[in-house]
């Protein structure tokens, strides 16, 4: 008579096998993920701060065709709006001429028809809340309050500078009949944008660059008045 064999069971695993990851390793762990993370976010980021300021760019540029377009039709670019109450039916809209410019006044983009906010702009709805990325607004006195004319001159003296101050317009006699910008991603107007002057208003144009992210756009003077010509409004 045989006897069974029994087969005898294999020997334990070791113990480091089966007790999993310790502390330390998890820590190692983690600190490799956020190490991953961080450097996969920076990018992405960038990427999304482009994207926006290309954005803007774009409104910006249809911001440039719709003024044109209004003065076309009007023989006079828009008066900027100031009235800050959302439920105002003048809300958006351009301030009846003469423009007022003792305010800071704002892009009319319900007139034009355009966006009403930059790409990190947000939409006001109540008349204390903040102007967070609509389009600041300037146009010269001398294309507002009259009908123009191949002999309009500018008014109001809008100068452009860049960084260092020096002069993106004539210094005598401006060249720009109306300035338009937005404020970036920072949601606040940077260098001489910061400061609204009724009688000597000076803007700062120009590349990203240490506490500026503003991207700034202007019609000439010589640009509307050829524009107008060739629509056959002069």
């Amino acid at each position: 008579m045989h006897l069974l064999k029994t087969r005898s069971a294999p020997p334990p695993a070791p113990l480091r096998a089966m007790r999993g990851f310790t502390l330390v390793e998890l820590a190692i762990v983690l600190v490799i993920l956020t190490l991953l993370t961080g450097t996969l976010l920076i990018p992405i980021g960038a990427r999304m701060e482009e994207r926006a300021r290309r954005e803007t760019a774009s409104r910006l540029q249809d911001i440039e065709q719709a003024l044109i377009g209004f003065a076309i039709l009007h023989g006079r670019l828009p008066c900027p709006s100031t009235e800050p109450d959302p439920a105002s039916p003048a809300y958006g809209l351009e301030q009846s001429p003469p423009c007022n410019h003792a305010t800071e006044g704002y892009l009319p983009w319900r007139t034009l028809g355009v966006h009403q906010v930059d790409a990190w702009g947000s939409v006001r709805d109540a008349a204390t809340a903040p102007w967070t990325g609509y389009w600041r607004y300037r146009p010269d006195a001398g294309f507002t309050n009259a009908t123009i004319s191949a002999a309009s001159t500018t008014l109001s003296n809008i100068q452009l500078r860049d960084h260092a101050g020096n002069p993106l317009t004539t210094v005598s006699a401006s060249r720009a009949a109306a300035v338009f910008y937005s404020t970036g991603s920072n949601r606040s107007a940077d260098g001489l944008n910061a400061s609204h002057s009724p009688s000597a208003p000076a803007y700062q144009a120009g590349e990203l660059a240490s506490g500026f992210d503003d991207q700034v756009h202007w019609i000439g003077h010589p640009f509307l008045i050829a524009r107008l010509a060739q629509a056959g409004r002069l």
